[in-house]
């Protein structure tokens, strides 16, 4: 054979070889965890990172969270991809979704590097936290996923925690059907348990905002609202959240609470009579009276819940003696101050 047309040969060869070893970008498997991935596809590798991208979005769309995983980690792998926090954040999300949260976290705390203001990204790293029970950390994130929403709607707006009259800058934030509202449910619930409803119901009223069909809205605020002692309002979100979802339990306990609240026994016994057995029902009026320090009003409650299925009832045996106890630590106490 000529030597000239050999050395051809040699040189499409080794050009041939180097094309199919840059073919496919290297992956970072770091963010993968799922079955082999030589198991998930034979197609032709994607040849930018939108194809990557609509690939991983189809297998989401179909179920198959493993090919979609392995499609966005492919988008990440190209040199000029422009997208990567959205992907990032998508990869987290499949990732919480399974509950495993270190790799959910990985994947949102790369994407934030990505897009410092992604706040889809932000929102999804305060639940995380406050569920894994950093709740410090929780709230930084939905502060600043919502002032991320405000830089996205144009607006000069900074909300910090420490800020003076921050109950009256909420209610100036500008939202829209894109906002975090799980941002704003997020430091509700948050400033309810510290007992600041005032605060919390600001943050809920947005969240309205966002979406006035929320059932999880509707349900906080209400009980934000009783635990003011707002029971008016309280029944009012409570009956909207109803209308949506009849049978909701925790709106249905809620609005048990409400009537106690209100002194309507019967009708907060009726309530939870929709949802549980009588014994059951009469415990719980029981207990909550208990819990409003009104013992003497709870104890024939509780006896006629133990009445009722004595053998299945010793909760409201427990319940029964805590209530006794009550009042006769109240009776003393009148004996010892004359009050």
């Amino acid at each position: 054979m000529n030597k000239k047309i050999i050395a051809l040969l040699t040189i499409l060869v080794l050009v041939s070889g180097c094309a199919a070893t840059e073919e496919a970008p290297a992956l970072d498997t770091s963010l993968y965890d799922g079955k082999p991935v030589d198991s998930l596809s034979n197609d032709t590798p994607p040849q930018n990172e939108v194809e990557a991208i609509k690939r991983g979005d189809a297998a989401l769309s179909s179920g198959n969270y493993d090919l979609a995983l392995y499609e966005y980690i492919r988008s990440l792998a190209f040199e000029d991809a422009v997208m990567k926090d959205k992907s990032l954040y998508n990869i987290g999300r499949i990732h919480h979704a399974r509950g495993n949260t270190p790799l959910a976290e990985k994947a949102y705390l790369m994407a934030v590097e990505e897009n410092p203001n992604n706040e889809q990204v932000l929102e999804q790293l305060g639940v995380l936290y406050t569920k894994s029970g950093d709740v410090a950390q929780g709230e930084a994130y939905f502060y600043r996923a919502i002032n991320a929403d405000q830089v996205r709607l144009g607006k000069n707006i900074s909300l910090k925690p420490q800020d003076e009259n921050i109950d009256v800058q909420i209610r100036g934030l500008t939202v829209d059907y894109k906002s975090p509202i799980m941002a704003y449910t997020g430091l509700g619930v948050i400033y309810d348990v510290d007992k600041k409803h005032e605060l919390a119901q600001a943050f809920y009223q947005k969240a309205l905002q966002v979406n006035p069909a929320s059932l999880k809205t509707l349900i906080n605020t209400g009980y934000s609202f009783y635990m003011s002692g707002d029971y008016a309002t309280a029944r009012r979100y409570t009956m909207s959240a109803l209308e949506k979802d009849p049978n909701n339990e925790k709106a249905l306990n809620n609005l048990a609470l409400v009537y106690l609240g209100r002194g309507e026994v019967k009708r907060a016994l009726n309530v939870f009579q929709q949802q549980m057995d009588a014994p059951e029902a009469l415990n719980n009026v029981g207990y909550f009276l208990m819990l409003q320090g009104k013992p003497e009003e709870a104890i024939p409650y509780l006896e006629q819940a133990i009445d009722k299925k004595p053998t299945y009832y010793s909760v409201a045996n427990e319940n029964l003696q805590r209530a006794l106890e009550m009042v006769r630590e109240s009776k003393i106490v009148v004996a010892q101050t004359g009050e």
